[in-house]
């Protein structure tokens, strides 16, 4: 049977039963009370855009609790990436809005209509597990000489990246596979 931590999953529980010749098995050995069991170990954490903000939000979730920035060779990740896709009319208007930006020296804003997509990747020895994307389209005007603390998002874009924590993190905590990867790694390595 294939598992998610393959090779060493398996060493690392042959080595434990031959320690303890007359031990349990060790499914009643992993026995939790269900928050517990949804819980998922500890695991790195990188986003592409707002990365403070989403890991803020990120951690505050019971399953996603134990995600750390700074756990480096760690066999779990989560992966927050996102894409601007141009609609195909905001290409012709992101274009001369543009033009007309540059050419009157930011007094005119320049306008952009995306689509911004956000996908979350829960990834095991860098192979993709699970993957949850969202998407939303957008339209905004860009001031080119004003300061943006809204990672080029808008405040509408901003809070819209916000809100797909929760519905990741919901999701999230009735996938089946995340429960199973859960479950595993309790198995092998003992409770969380």
């Amino acid at each position: 049977m294939k598992t998610a931590f393959g090779l060493i999953a398996i060493l690392a529980s042959s080595t434990a039963f031959a320690a303890e010749p007359g031990a349990p098995a060790v499914e009643s050995q992993a026995t939790s009370s269900p928050a517990t069991v949804n819980a998922l170990p500890a695991m790195s954490f990188y986003a592409s855009i707002a990365s403070g903000e989403l890991f803020d939000l990120v951690k505050l979730s019971a399953q996603f609790a134990r995600v750390d920035k700074e756990i480096y060779g760690s066999p779990i990740f989560l992966r927050v990436t996102h894409s601007l896709q141009p609609t195909s009319g905001g290409k012709a208007a992101g274009l001369l809005s543009g033009i007309f930006a540059g050419s009157t020296l930011g007094l005119i804003p320049a306008v952009s209509n995306n689509n911004l997509v956000v996908t979350y990747e829960v990834r095991v020895h860098g192979r993709e597990y699970v993957t949850y994307s969202y998407q939303r389209a957008f339209t905004r005007a860009v001031n080119i000489w004003a300061k943006d603390e809204t990672h080029g998002l808008g405040k509408d874009g901003l809070e819209w990246l916000k809100s797909t924590v929760g519905e990741f993190t919901t999701a999230a905590a009735s996938d089946p596979k995340l429960a199973a990867l859960s479950q595993e790694y309790t198995r092998y390595f003992g409770a969380l």
